[in-house]
């Protein structure tokens, strides 16, 4: 997959940690050839899947921006694999999620290998660079990926998904209620800040301009994940809104287009996320 195309603290330039490591600002640098070498082999950015772009001398936030994956692979190659699973768990993977459904129904995300969940020991298990964009062997839920952003929108707390919010009896009683539960501080809440502006210039001006809400500012990032079949697609894209004042969180995914996530998925998002917010207004 390719990364394609919810209170907070104020909002700052200071470190997009990755990996808490610190490497990388929002304001970091790279010069973008159009692929990466990977393992002997090009990992080319993916444009509209008939040739690579070239994006030239960028900042991290551009690369979020227009989706660039040979910048996501070089820095996957920095920080290694295990440094990213390790952030992946934070937000949830590897962990079957805690919902309301038969456990049948819901499986973990992460790196699967012929069809059981994959647990490397070694950094060189895992291709890094194509890990970081979301390629090697990562599989995900839309549930998983909801709880990503709605994490991000949270400052970088992760909460426990539910369906119900209360049961309630003949006469209007309540007689059960949902309270929230806290799963993991998967990023502090200056990184989920930084992060929060880097998507929101996704949606302005990059892969993500079709869930643009006139008057609301929605945060965003757009997936495309090949398939294997020529110009059949897996397309995703994960939303909150307002990206100022966070109420809600969106993950949507389609599977068998012949577009990209910023085309087929982000106006779908849109919808919702303007159905909700006028449902809660």
């Amino acid at each position: 997959m390719h990364p394609g195309r919810a209170a907070r603290q104020p909002r700052d330039r200071r470190s997009l940690h990755a990996g808490l490591t610190g490497t990388y600002k929002a304001d970091s640098t790279f010069d973008d050839k159009g692929y990466c070498i990977e393992y002997g082999k090009k990992v080319s950015n993916f444009a509209d899947q008939s040739g690579p772009e070239v994006f030239g001398h960028v900042d991290f936030t551009t690369a979020l921006e227009h989706s660039i994956n040979a910048v996501f692979c070089e820095i996957g190659k920095k920080l290694g694999s295990l440094t990213l699973l390790d952030y992946a768990k934070r937000f949830g993977f590897y962990d079957t999620p805690d919902l309301e459904t038969p456990s049948s129904e819901r499986v973990p995300s992460g790196l699967y290998d012929h069809g059981r969940l994959f647990h490397p020991h070694h950094g060189y298990q895992v291709d890094a660079g194509r890990f970081a964009f979301g390629q090697e062997r990562l599989q995900v839920t839309p549930l998983q990926m909801a709880m990503v952003v709605a994490g991000i929108a949270n400052g970088g707390v992760v909460m426990r998904p539910y369906v119900v919010e209360k049961i309630t009896a003949p006469d209007g009683g309540t007689v059960f209620r949902t309270h929230p539960h806290e799963v993991s501080k998967a990023v502090s809440p200056q990184t989920a800040a930084t992060l929060t502006q880097m998507m929101e210039k996704v949606v302005e001006s990059g892969t993500g301009t079709a869930a643009q809400i006139p008057g609301i500012k929605v945060a965003g990032k757009t997936g495309t994940a090949e398939t294997g079949v020529s110009h059949v697609n897996t397309t995703s894209f994960i939303a909150f809104a307002p990206a100022d004042s966070p109420r809600v969180a969106v993950a949507v995914y389609l599977e068998n287009q012949h577009g990209v996530g910023g085309h087929t998925a982000a106006p779908i998002a849109k919808a919702i996320i303007e159905a909700l917010l006028r449902g809660s207004a």
